[in-house]
């Protein structure tokens, strides 16, 4: 074999060598997109039980400039019993009933027992002969920025959910009280599931906004790659509360913070208002909040983010540095006013 057959030999060679690699790479890169798509189906289908279409009738046609629709929503089975959580957002418009369709086509009507008016959540009931589905909750601490996450809902075709598939973008929004999200989340999917890729409920979608705690706070984010939902832990720990009929809502200290922006101003207090939990608690003006509930608290932003992700009823301890001194102090927070004018920033 001469020299230059054998070099065109090896050339045709190396050729066909880097053809197959080719072949393989694009043939696995097509394996791996159809096991994603069998996952992300999978994973539906195990939530799909308990995943239910919400209908409304009647109410207001329009919640500020909010003009509201009579399309179906979707709500998340949380008790064996009868019990369903979904988005205050799709009650807003106080309908005169409400009818759940669960996923075997069977209608029954529902009672609206309580409202988180904090994370904007209510717990439905309706009565069943017949145990519902409940799903697995992913633990709390296991949720990870990056991994897969799927939007649920039941709006577009009742016999089978709608979604869309995203990653968690982010932990702790809103105030530490929900799990962002960039899956498509719209009034067709609020009050639905937000699950991981094993078909575990992660949280409960809900439109939240962290510059507004109004009732339909959020919506205009709907289907830009910004969505939040409820932990599902949280509302498991919530459930008992919300069963007895009691509403939660947020809760204040009755504090205003020194000057300054709010994410790199100091914990300073400006204003203890008078007769609020923070007066009563023997907190004053001047009084540096360094330390809730065993958190070292370094900038005012901190301090938001303590007590907005907490109710009304609860109870913080904190720890001010006061004349050169640690001194220590119970503050059981209160519902906020309905009538404040806010001078500056407050928790």
């Amino acid at each position: 074999m001469t020299a230059g057959i054998y070099n065109h030999w090896m050339i045709c060679c190396f050729t066909m060598v880097v053809m197959a690699t080719c072949f393989a790479s694009v043939a696995a890169d097509e394996d791996i997109e159809l096991l994603e798509q069998q996952a992300f189906r999978a994973a539906v289908e195990r939530v799909a039980p308990s995943v239910v279409r919400i209908e409304t009738v009647g109410g207001l046609q329009r919640v500020g400039k909010l003009l509201f629709g009579t399309g179906p929503t979707t709500g998340l089975v949380v008790d064996r019993q009868g019990y369903i959580v979904s988005s205050a957002f799709n009650f807003v418009n106080r309908p005169d009933s409400i009818l759940v369709c669960l996923p075997d086509g069977v209608r029954k009507p529902a009672q609206l027992v309580a409202t988180d008016h904090s994370r904007m959540i209510v717990l439905l009931k309706i009565e069943t002969d017949r145990p519902l589905a409940v799903p697995e909750i992913a633990p709390a601490g296991e949720i990870r920025v990056g991994q897969w996450s799927i939007a649920v809902g039941r709006t577009f075709e009742g016999s089978r959910p709608n979604m869309s598939v995203g990653i968690i973008s982010a932990l702790g929004r809103i105030w530490g009280k929900a799990i962002q999200t960039d899956a498509a989340v719209s009034p067709n999917n609020y009050g639905g599931p937000l699950v991981d890729i094993r078909g575990r409920v992660l949280g409960l979608l809900v439109p939240l906004s962290p510059r507004s705690a109004k009732e339909i706070a959020g919506i205009e984010w709907y289907d830009s790659g910004i969505g939040f939902a409820i932990e599902a832990e949280h509302i498991q720990n919530i459930l008992p509360r919300l069963k007895k009929g009691e509403d939660l809502h947020p809760g204040v200290m009755g504090v205003n913070l020194s000057g300054g922006n709010l994410y790199t101003g100091e914990p300073v207090i400006a204003v203890a208002r008078p007769n609020s939990p923070a007066a009563k608690a023997g907190l004053k003006k001047g009084d540096r909040i360094v330390e809730i509930d065993g958190r070292k608290i370094r900038r005012a932003a901190e301090v938001k983010q303590e007590v907005s992700r907490r109710y009304a009823g609860d109870k913080i301890r904190l720890v001010v540095f006061r004349d050169g001194k640690r001194v220590k102090c119970e503050v059981e927070l209160a519902v906020k006013p309905e009538k404040i004018t806010p001078r500056g920033r407050g928790g």
